[in-house]
């Protein structure tokens, strides 16, 4: 039986992380914009993401790759049969749900799907010579196709939503793209700087979001989601201060490991559970 100390854990190497992520900010944006609920939108989202994490995990950890195995890779590679029946199994509604969903939501699908392959083969394809020395920017790419496609349900819900969509998933893409970098300079074996340019750009973040929240009072919604955002931001940074302090030379301090990381940068990109849900529970 799983204790709840390990539920977290389970929660990240099942790569239930992203879905739960993508479809929380996916709500929030709908709120925010007060654009229409679709429950198969967040569902398409949900399992679309879900089957991308761990087809990019079991290529990650497919032999001959020269990705750092870290626990997520090792142990999709450990229950790849397991992982590939669910898929093939999660691939029935998600076709059944694009069916039957408008024509506008499924060709935005599709470009967005367009663009994750077109990632997939710029990271695990082989290149020729002379494209290796050209470094792909991985996390911009997952950032910005994450960002869009948690936008995507709202956007296909609400044509009057646009131009707020494109700021505020601006942001969420910002965010995102802090949440790779978080990730890619804790997993490196470098030891950080006494001040790293994470916590740089999570305090610039925050710093900037919180000015434009002052301009969103009138519209609480779109107010509590950048106070999300602000909030995730500050703990991103609070999470790289104490991997910094722990992983300096003269430091005797023992801080998180490098699996406890991994999770907690996902976890807080879960503040509209905190911030922006009570106040609608409420409002309702």
């Amino acid at each position: 039986m799983l204790s709840p100390r390990s539920l977290p854990v389970y929660w990240h190497l099942l790569s239930l992380d992203a879905p739960t992520v993508a479809v929380l900010w996916a709500w929030s944006f709908a709120r925010a914009v007060h654009a229409p609920q679709s429950s198969s939108a967040l569902a398409v989202l949900g399992l679309g993401t879900w089957l991308l994490y761990i087809a990019d995990r079991l290529l990650d950890g497919r032999p001959g790759t020269h990705v750092e195995l870290r626990e997520r890779h090792i142990f999709h590679a450990r229950h790849r049969r397991a992982f590939l029946i669910a898929g093939l199994v999660a691939l029935a509604p998600l076709g059944w749900l694009l069916v039957i969903m408008p024509a506008a939501a499924r060709l935005e699908n599709a470009c967005l799907f367009g663009a994750a392959l077109l990632y997939f083969a710029a990271i695990h394809l082989p290149y020729p010579p002379i494209l290796r020395r050209l470094r792909f920017p991985g996390s911009l790419a997952v950032a910005v196709i994450f960002a869009c496609a948690s936008a995507v349900p709202a956007w296909s819900a609400s044509d009057a939503a646009h131009v707020d969509l494109v700021w505020i998933a601006g942001l969420f893409a910002a965010l995102c793209w802090l949440n790779c970098a978080s990730i890619h300079a804790w997993e490196r074996a470098q030891p950080p700087r006494r001040w790293s340019l994470v916590s740089t750009c999570a305090l610039a973040f925050a710093a900037l979001t919180a000015i434009l929240m002052t301009a969103a009072r009138a519209h609480p919604y779109v107010f509590f989601l950048l106070g999300s955002m602000v909030a995730s931001a500050l703990l991103l940074f609070a999470l790289d201060r104490d991997f910094t302090r722990a992983h300096r030379s003269d430091s005797s301090q023992e801080g998180l490991s490098p699996l406890a990381l991994r999770i907690l940068a996902d976890a807080v990109l879960l503040t509209p559970l905190v911030l922006l849900l009570p106040w609608h529970t409420h409002r309702r």
